[in-house]
């Protein structure tokens, strides 16, 4: 791939100035613009909360096509793994055009995270009657649990998806990108911009562009020195923040404003789901669809959540290796999430102590390898 271009700036003196008598000044050099990276307090009585959650993992990547039962049309749009709300906006807009393809305006949702009020809101919007059915509703869904940086990772495994899945995927990316931006600082839906930075003990040669493409993430810098925490690599750049708090309480009330009607109501098998009234019904139960719909490729991957008091002043984003495994650091007004474990298969919702030690210990490393340094921005 290309090396980054550097951004320069160009300082120019127009014929007026040239004809003046005095003499401009001597071009002064630009120092560079440096921060400072506040400590993040981790720490175990600074915990509010720590939480569970599953990914709904398929190994090729997400399902994202419709099938028919008879007379019904089933358009599924689930297995997003780790990127549920990040790839929102990009797969149910594709999934409400084919159930617009489907000529019905009757529609059913099965499953109340992300994907189903997305979805749920799109289709009610264009115009077709909208019944979301699921056992668990916001704020109970595991959407609720997500990280949320808009960073689609842990999607699926290079080595199983097909190449037509990769230039699908890529393209969802870049659509689900385009469906946030319009929220970005619009005020109660919890997404802003945040400056991130990934670090690394590898210095990726070549380098992969960040998913999406390297547009879509602006300031882009990669550096091999002045990195945060002294790691050899790090690639710094600005991406969307996303609070999950917020932004599904609005997409869910959005969505009951447009028309769409909400029923809480648990399946346990295929049939009562084609039992349902609706002609056309668009799958979003996750996990759920290996049970419902016999998808065996699907398994799930812990994560496990602490929220720590709020920090005002941290207004950055981590990734990064330690103590074991990855720690990531995102900034919320409700308070900082620190997380970074992926418990493949692992089906369990108790909070694992161990797990919870290597988070804030992990953390408390890392906050002192870059406690209130400077780096040029």
């Amino acid at each position: 791939m290309p090396e980054l271009a550097r951004r320069t700036v160009l300082l120019g003196l127009g014929a007026t100035a040239l004809a003046a008598c005095v003499s401009p000044p001597a071009a002064m050099p630009l120092a560079p613009v440096e921060r400072t990276f506040p400590k993040v307090l981790s720490q175990r009585d600074r915990i509010t909360r720590t939480v569970v959650g599953l990914r709904p993992f398929r190994p090729q990547g997400f399902r994202l096509e419709a099938e028919r039962f008879g007379e019904k049309t089933v358009i599924h749009n689930y297995g997003h793994g780790g990127c549920g709300v990040t790839l929102s906006w990009g797969t149910c807009q594709r999934a409400a055009v084919m159930a617009g393809e489907a000529g019905r305006l009757d529609v059913a949702i099965l499953g109340g995270g992300v994907m189903g009020l997305t979805s749920a809101l799109i289709l009610a919007r264009r115009g077709h009657a909208v019944t979301v059915y699921a056992e668990l509703m916001h704020p109970n869904t595991t959407s609720n649990i997500a990280g949320a940086l808009w960073l689609p990772s842990s999607l699926y495994d290079r080595d199983v998806a097909s190449e037509e899945f990769l230039r699908l995927n890529w393209q969802v990316t870049r659509e689900a990108h385009r469906g946030f931006l319009p929220y970005v600082n619009r005020p109660g839906y919890g997404v802003s911009w945040v400056q991130h930075s990934e670090v690394s003990n590898r210095v990726r040669d070549p380098r992969w562009a960040l998913p999406g493409g390297d547009d879509l993430y602006p300031d882009l810098d990669v550096r091999t020195a002045e990195t945060r925490f002294g790691f050899p690599y790090e690639e710094r750049y600005h991406a969307m923040m996303i609070d999950p708090d917020y932004y599904l309480d609005m997409l869910m009330k959005d969505a009951q404003l447009a028309g769409a009607k909400f029923i809480a109501r648990r399946f346990e098998a295929l049939e009562e789901v084609l039992a349902l009234p609706q002609p056309v019904i668009v799958n979003c139960t996750g996990l759920g669809a290996a049970k419902l719909f016999g998808d065996e490729t699907l398994m799930p991957i812990r994560g496990q959540l602490s929220h720590l008091l709020p920090q005002p002043e941290i207004d950055y984003s981590y990734t990064a290796p330690g103590n074991g495994g990855a720690l990531y650091m995102f900034p919320r007004k409700t308070g900082l999430v620190l997380g970074g474990s992926h418990g493949r298969g692992d089906f369990s919702m108790d909070v694992s102590e161990e797990e919870l030690t290597r988070m804030i210990d992990g953390h408390a490393a890392l906050a002192e390898r870059a406690a209130f340094s400077t780096f040029s921005a």
